[in-house]
C-alpha cells in the first residue's frame, strides 16, 4: 500500500512537471507580454498594417504586441490639427509634416520627431494646378488670387510662403483658403478659388484631378522644387518626450511595426502595384472610403533608402523659419527636432 502511495505521487509529480514543461514552451506562452494600446488619429484611408496584413496575412501589430486605439479628432485632415491633438494629449502619436514639427519645437513643445515618413516628389506628380483657361502661368501670376490648401501652417502654408519669397512676393499677396483634400478640385472647377494646393506635396487627390483633365501645373510650386530639387523628408511620425521617457518599449514596438509595414508594402508595390491597389481599394471601401482613389495610389511614398530622418531634412525649415524671422538665429539645432535612437534600422 505504501509502494501504491509512492508510485502515485511520483505520477503526479510527472505530470505537473510535464504540464510545466507544456506551459513554457507550447506557442501560446511564447511572447506572453501584454498588448500596449497606442491611440492614434482615425482616419478612412488605408494605412500600411492594413495592407501588409491583407497582402501577405502578417498582422505586424500583432507580431509586436501593440493595439491602435483610434480617436477621432475634430477638424482632422492635417498636420497641424494632429500636432495639437498630441499637444492635448489626445492621441500618443503624431504624423505630419517637418515644419510643423519644426515650429512646435520652436514655440517650446516638448515632442521629438522619430521615423522619417514620405520625401519629396517628383514636379510632375506635385504643386499648385490651376485650370487651363486660366491666366496663371508663373509664380508672380499668383498675386491677388485666392489658393485652396488643406490645412494652415502646415506643410503648404509654408512651401507656398517659401516658393514665394523666392520669387519676391509675400503671402500678403496671396489669399490662402482652407479647404478639405476631397473638395479642392470641386472648388477650383467651380472657379471658387484659382488654385489648388492641397499639401504641394502631390498625392491621390493630385493625381485624380490631373486625370480628369482640364487642368496644367504651375511650374516652381512643389515642395521638391522649393527645396532646390532635392529628395528631403517632408513628413515623420513622432511622440511627446514625456511618452517616450515613461514607455520606451512601447515606442520602439510601434516603430518596428511602422517600419515593417512599409517595408512590405513598398516591396509587394514594386512587384505588383496593380495587385496593391486592388487590395487598397478593398480596404477603402470596407472603411468606408472612396475605393475609386485606388487608382491614383503610387505606393507609400517612402522607400528604404530614406530609412533616416538627417540634419538637412531638418535643417532647410530651420533656415526658411529664421529668414522669415520666426527663429532667432541659432534659437534651435536640427536634433532638438528628432532623434534616430528609435528607429528600428538604427545601430549604435
Amino acid at each position: 500500500m505504501k509502494n501504491i502511495k509512492i508510485v502515485g505521487i511520483a505520477l503526479a509529480l510527472a505530470v505537473l512537471v510535464v504540464a510545466a514543461f507544456w506551459w513554457v514552451y507550447s506557442p501560446k506562452s511564447q511572447n506572453t507580454e501584454p498588448l500596449f494600446s497606442i491611440r492614434v488619429s482615425d482616419s478612412s484611408a488605408p494605412n500600411n498594417f492594413e495592407l501588409a496584413k491583407k497582402l501577405t496575412g502578417r498582422d505586424i501589430l500583432a507580431e509586436e504586441k501593440v493595439l491602435l486605439t483610434p480617436i477621432t479628432i475634430q477638424g482632422a485632415g492635417g498636420g497641424t490639427v494632429t500636432m495639437q491633438a498630441l499637444l492635448a494629449n489626445n492621441i500618443d502619436v503624431a504624423g505630419g509634416s517637418i515644419s510643423i514639427w519644426v515650429n512646435a519645437v520652436s514655440k517650446g513643445a516638448k515632442v521629438k520627431l522619430l521615423l522619417p515618413g514620405s520625401v519629396t516628389e517628383e514636379p510632375d506628380h506635385s504643386g499648385l494646378l490651376v485650370l487651363d483657361g486660366s491666366h496663371i502661368f508663373t509664380i508672380k501670376d499668383l498675386v491677388g488670387k485666392k489658393i485652396a490648401v488643406n490645412v494652415l501652417g502646415a506643410e503648404a502654408d509654408f512651401i507656398i510662403r517659401a516658393f514665394l519669397k523666392q520669387n519676391g512676393l509675400t503671402v500678403n499677396q496671396v489669399e490662402l483658403v482652407v479647404v478639405p483634400a476631397e473638395n479642392q478640385e470641386q472648388v477650383l472647377r467651380s472657379r471658387q478659388v484659382d488654385a489648388i494646393a492641397w499639401t504641394t506635396s502631390g498625392g491621390t487627390q493630385f493625381e485624380r484631378t490631373l486625370e480628369h483633365g482640364s487642368v496644367r501645373r504651375i511650374p516652381g510650386t512643389s515642395s521638391f522644387e522649393t527645396r532646390g530639387n532635392l529628395n528631403l523628408l517632408t513628413t515623420g511620425e513622432g511622440f511627446l518626450e514625456k511618452f517616450i521617457r515613461e514607455h520606451p518599449d512601447a515606442v520602439l514596438r510601434y516603430l518596428r511595426a511602422v517600419d515593417g509595414a512599409r517595408h512590405i508594402v513598398w516591396e509587394e508595390y514594386q512587384k505588383n502595384p496593380d495587385r496593391v491597389r486592388k487590395v487598397y481599394a478593398e480596404i477603402s471601401g470596407a472603411k468606408g472610403g472612396n475605393p475609386a482613389v485606388a487608382n491614383y495610389y503610387r505606393g507609400t511614398r517612402w522607400s528604404p533608402q530614406n530609412q533616416f530622418i538627417t540634419d538637412r531634412d531638418i535643417q532647410f525649415w530651420i533656415d526658411k523659419f529664421t529668414e522669415d524671422g520666426l527663429l532667432k538665429p541659432a534659437q534651435i539645432k536640427p536634433s532638438d527636432i528628432y532623434t534616430n535612437t528609435f528607429n528600428p534600422q538604427y545601430k549604435k
